[in-house]
């Protein structure tokens, strides 16, 4: 027999200025258009809450959606990845809610048949791609032990290919292009599925 019922709600994001001058235009639960500056105050306030807390990013007079979006990426909680995309009218971030991984993050590595293009290991789990693909090449993606080969085209700039490599990690794993910097975790869904 059930007790009691638990009411189960969205979990979302929001952001929000204190000043008018400086923008915030949500597009979806989690994308937001940032636009304008901060005005002649000495700070503004952006209020933000995630689906884990809720804190304030001050941010000083003359500021733009840049500089936002730094002070955002230092203050947000692990459990949150940004992502952002220059649009026409300002910038839009896109909040999305990772697993904090219990375990090692996987090995991410890649390597190309490119000599022009650059893949640099930043972190066991992230890379970034620099320049664009001089010849037509192949990737190969490693996550750990697992393997995807994929072809690349002359001219596919890094970020583009940053998007083909996040798109084409192995199965098990997930990955997030942010511009040219692609992170893999684990899939815990998969991972508990085989278990």
């Amino acid at each position: 027999m059930i007790e009691s019922v638990t009411q189960l709600g969205v979990r979302r994001f929001h952001l929000e200025s204190s000043d008018p001058s400086f923008v915030i235009e949500r597009q979806s639960a989690r994308r937001f258009l940032l636009s304008g500056s901060v005005s002649a105050e000495p700070t503004t306030a952006v209020g933000v809450e995630t689906p884990s807390s809720s804190f304030d990013v001050l941010l000083a007079t003359q500021s733009g959606p840049r500089h936002a979006v730094a002070q955002l990426r230092r203050d947000l909680p692990r459990d949150v990845v940004m992502q952002v995309l220059e649009r026409i009218g300002g910038l839009e971030i896109a909040l999305t809610e990772a697993l904090v991984p219990a375990a090692k993050p996987p090995r991410l590595r890649v390597f190309s048949t490119d000599t022009v293009q650059r893949i640099a290991q930043l972190d066991e789990n992230r890379i970034e791609v620099r320049g664009a693909v001089g010849a037509a090449a192949l990737l190969t993606i490693l996550c750990d032990s697992r393997r995807v080969t994929i072809s690349v085209h002359q001219g596919l700039s890094a970020t583009a290919t940053a998007l083909r490599i996040a798109a084409s990690v192995p199965h098990g794993f997930r990955a997030l292009a942010d511009g040219t910097i692609v992170s893999v975790w684990k899939d815990a869904d998969f991972f508990s599925m085989v278990a």
